[in-house]
């Protein structure tokens, strides 16, 4: 399958191509963690998280970060409505809990409340998005 130089050298550029990629995500992991994170970092676990550790923050905040915790695939569903994808580059919800703007903003731990509440009700997730830009759209 592999053989001769091209061979070879194709192989050698697609292990090079993995690698770059598994570098690139492990950076930036360790870019989002708070500073006194960055220790935990080297556990495996703490390299496969979704979000930033909830126990790192309280109250309705650390709730926040449970909820996006618990059910990623709801938040990135969602747009969060605070003008983050404009000023952060956040393309859903789930993306505020990937750092700590999630901890600082009210809109975004609104919506992560809201949206549990009403997935847990049964809302379908366009009624779940349609409730959530009527309650927090005049912020953006």
């Amino acid at each position: 399958m592999f053989k001769g130089v091209k061979g070879i050298a194709a192989l050698t550029a697609g292990a090079a191509v993995v690698v770059v990629i598994v570098y690139a995500g492990y950076v930036s992991t360790q870019a989002q963690l708070p500073a006194g994170q960055m220790a935990a970092a080297s556990d495996s676990a703490a390299r496969l998280r979704i979000t930033l550790d909830p126990k790192n923050f309280q109250g309705n905040v650390r709730e926040a970060y449970e909820i996006a915790e618990r059910d990623p695939t709801l938040l990135a569903q969602l747009h969060c409505y605070c003008g983050c994808d404009k000023t952060l580059g956040h393309k859903v919800l789930l993306d505020c809990y990937r750092d700590m703007h999630g901890s600082k903003c009210a809109i975004c731990v609104g919506e992560a409340h809201d949206a549990e509440s009403m997935a847990s009700k049964g809302t379908p997730v366009e009624q779940i998005r349609d409730a959530l830009r009527a309650r927090y759209a005049h912020g953006s």
